[in-house]
């Protein structure tokens, strides 16, 4: 019997905070440098922090540096279409925050800050989608926060150890935060079933639009590293408030044409001559933008709502399990 779970665990789930899911381009495998302990109280180098970025870090889920991981929600950390590499442009940044929020930032205060405090500032064109990395689920330590910011020094500028202030994760409120950003689930799921719920046309249809690895759709967000990046929190709120935050990149337009006809989607391709419309599984269409009356952006997402209802408790547990075993 299908049980109405929607009041149950958004109440169980509220107060946490969400970044939605949604890593697209995402490097191979074999590109991906295996995870490189930084020893406690060393100073850390440029390889350790390239090895946490590409490794456990999982900033390359949404960071590309040049032409290497995925750029579709956060900004490109390489020197490209005119910007310096972000060693360099972190100076800019910095001055961009004092310009914008008063705030007087070095350059390695601002690297040291957009991983632990992301929202604080958010560059122009972007959303606040970055999960704070010394929180679950990243929870990396102060040492491995260093080494990132090493390498992100070495990207086009000069390693500044001296100017570094990184503070422990389990000092004062921080250890209660961190705490309470752990999150448990309300039942055990099995991965397996979650599995086979995910892959199964006739279930929830999740794999029409989503792909883990190499199977599943591509009208949404990837997920084969959504483990890595999202709370359980996170996870809860993406599958029973679809709309509730949408990823950059996924927003929805509405295209209403000289003929009547409207298209609800997500725009995927477009030039100076014409558009290409993603509505749903394999669905594509392309019209001439001089055949457009109206192009208007929606709230909604295109994933539908009504999982509450469609879901009983275990199916639920059992899809949070197996998504949150993606890593």
């Amino acid at each position: 019997m299908k049980l109405a779970i929607r009041a149950l665990l958004l109440a169980l789930f509220a107060g946490f905070l969400i970044w939605t899911i949604g890593p697209s381009v995402v490097p191979s495998p074999s590109s991906v440098p295996a995870a490189t302990a930084v020893p406690a109280g060393a100073d850390p180098t440029p390889a350790a922090g390239e090895a946490l970025f590409w490794g456990k870090g999982r900033c390359f889920t949404c960071h590309s540096v040049g032409d290497r991981g995925g750029e579709r929600r956060c900004p490109n950390l390489g020197a490209q279409g005119g910007l310096s590499a972000i060693g360099a442009r972190a100076a800019s940044r910095a001055a961009d925050v004092t310009a914008k929020q008063g705030r007087a930032l070095s350059a390695t205060a601002y690297l040291v800050e957009s991983l632990l405090d992301p929202s604080a500032y958010v560059v122009d064109g972007f959303k606040p989608e970055m999960p704070a990395v010394m929180k679950a689920p990243l929870k990396l330590s102060a040492d491995e926060v260093r080494a990132i910011v090493v390498y992100l020094q070495s990207l086009g500028g000069s390693v500044d150890l001296g100017a570094m202030e990184v503070p422990s994760p389990a000092s004062g409120c921080d250890a209660a935060q961190v705490s309470a950003d752990d999150w448990n689930p309300y039942l055990a799921g099995d991965v397996a079933r979650g599995e086979r719920l995910f892959f199964d046309p006739a279930g929830p249809g999740c794999s029409a639009c989503h792909k883990v690895g190499e199977r599943g759709g591509t009208i949404g967000p990837e997920l084969t590293h959504v483990g890595g990046v999202s709370s359980g929190a996170l996870l809860v709120e993406s599958i029973l408030e679809p709309s509730a935050r949408i990823a950059s990149g996924y927003e929805v337009t509405e295209i209403r044409t000289q003929d009547g006809a409207t298209l609800l989607g997500r725009v995927i391709a477009e030039d100076d001559a014409s558009l290409t419309v993603a509505s749903g599984g394999d669905a594509r269409q392309t019209v001439a933008k001089a055949a457009i009356v109206a192009r208007t952006p929606r709230a909604e997402s295109l994933m539908p709502a009504g999982f509450a209802s469609r879901l009983t408790v275990a199916d639920l547990s059992d899809l949070l399990t197996y998504l949150s075993a993606q890593r």
